[in-house]
């Protein structure tokens, strides 16, 4: 396989991280794999919209047989919400009377896990149903169509909405940016730990790799620049700013 051509600088953010913007994740004591954690990195289907959303409207409805009913599609945008689903609700899609349907596409991605979330509005104090999820970054990876000068903007953090992440080992495959405006949260159970061969421990195999703490603290940063009215202080503000002041000092000296 051909060496993939960076566009970022490379190594540079391993530099600003005190040399490991990655690690690996190993076992606790006991050999078990660890469970998720804020900082991971796994895959998990991203759910995004086009332009035009489209649902399902019933095509030959049997009420008595839900099952042999058809059903067609059509533009979520034509009629009113009666007419597309007349006969709400449906047990084939568990859809209540105020739902409605509305086709989406996934695709598998990588994503960094920030924060979980344990909800129980559904059965209110059920502790045994209690809904797990993940607040994750989603990670695109770059393609040809991104510009050396689009991908170092983005690696010199001038664009608030990206953040740069490197390939590597550990680390991922390709050079991607985490887009904020793609921010999820994601059922636990759709994780997957994201793993590659590690050989610098024995038994060399696929361990599961997460970003280091700095390297957290810098994502961190850049996320609240994101946001309005929201300000970081102590270690996170302190890394971010002393992050941001030194990756466009190292990334000038290369590019005049």
């Amino acid at each position: 396989m051909p060496p993939i051509e960076l566009k970022g600088v490379q190594g540079l953010y391993d530099l600003c991280c005190d040399g490991s913007f990655y690690e690996w994740v190993f076992p606790n004591r006991s050999h078990t794999p660890p469970p998720f954690s804020e900082r991971h990195i796994c895959t998990a289907p991203i759910w995004f919209n086009d332009s035009e959303a489209l649902t399902l409207i019933e095509n030959n409805y049997d009420s008595l047989n839900e099952l042999e009913s058809t059903w067609k599609l059509s533009p979520f945008s034509v009629g009113t919400r009666e007419k597309r689903l007349p006969h709400r609700p449906y047990k084939i899609f568990q859809l209540e009377s105020e739902d409605d349907l509305v086709v989406v596409k996934c695709k598998i991605r990588p994503v960094l896990l920030i924060r979980k979330v344990s909800c129980d509005w559904r059965i209110p104090g059920n502790t045994a149903n209690i809904f797990n999820t993940w607040l994750c970054l989603p990670l695109f990876s770059y393609k040809p169509r991104h510009r050396q000068e689009y991908v170092v903007a983005d690696q010199a953090l001038r664009r608030q909405h990206h953040f740069y992440f490197p390939s590597g080992t550990p680390g991922l495959d390709h050079e991607s940016a985490g887009k904020l405006i793609e921010l999820q949260f994601i059922p636990e159970r759709n994780l997957t730990p994201k793993k590659k061969i590690c050989e610098t421990a024995t038994p060399k195999m696929k361990r599961p790799i997460c970003v280091s703490e700095l390297a957290f603290k810098a994502i961190l940063g850049h996320m609240s620049k994101f946001f309005p009215r929201i300000e970081i202080t102590g270690e996170v503000k302190e890394f971010y700013d002393f992050f941001v002041e030194l990756v466009q000092e190292e990334i000038g000296k290369i590019i005049k």
